[in-house]
């Protein structure tokens, strides 16, 4: 039986370097899938690892050892089973700074200068940093692990679509999870909780 092979990452609010993932990922001929703020998502993952009767490995993404990482990893994938009733075959591997030779990657590094600096401070002083955009309200967005798997991505887009002037803003969790995927808006501070079904059918 063939196993399925993924990279895990777990992005940061600002994003992550999807290429250089993706990249990673077809050179050890393998897919990736995002903790949270993005997809593929790991209840995407699995889907299709489902769909293929595949059992599927995840490899954990992050140097140093990140233990939020592999605990929502383990945590995303015991949802994954309970919300569609399947016993696929899942394992999670140790981090990949745990694997042998892995210091030798690191020592290798150590034997060269490096290259010069040369970027500017400029981005620091950039007046169009120091500009808030136009817009009529803020929206945070929670991108966070649990959000993430009730639906969050597919909210962002939703709200970025039909509120064009509005500044749409993904975040980290914001802590009410379970009553998720949620949003706030802002000047008048509301949360709106289990917020997917409504934003659809007010789209």
């Amino acid at each position: 039986m063939t196993r399925r092979y993924v990279l895990v990452a777990r992005p940061t609010p600002s994003g992550v370097d999807l290429t250089a993932v993706g990249s990673l990922a077809e050179a050890c001929g393998i897919g990736y899938a995002l903790l949270d703020q993005g997809e593929p998502t790991i209840h995407d993952t699995l889907d299709s690892a489902a769909t293929d009767d595949l059992p599927v490995t995840l490899i954990p993404l992050a140097v140093p050892r990140d233990r939020y990482l592999e605990t929502w990893i383990a945590r995303a994938v015991a949802n994954w089973k309970e919300t569609r009733g399947r016993d696929l075959d899942v394992r999670v591997t140790e981090g990949i700074d745990t694997a042998t030779g892995f210091d030798d990657v690191v020592r290798a590094r150590m034997k060269e200068d490096g290259k010069p600096v040369t970027a500017s401070p400029r981005a620091f002083r950039s007046p169009a940093w120091s500009l808030i955009p136009e817009h009529t309200e803020h929206i945070l967005v929670c991108r966070g692990p649990r959000c993430t798997v009730y639906g969050a991505a597919e909210l962002h887009r939703t709200l970025r679509q039909d509120n064009p002037n509005a500044l749409v803003t993904p975040t980290g969790c914001l802590n009410p999870c379970n009553l998720g995927p949620l949003y706030i808006t802002y000047p008048d501070g509301r949360w709106h909780t289990n917020a997917l079904g409504s934003a659809i059918e007010n789209a």
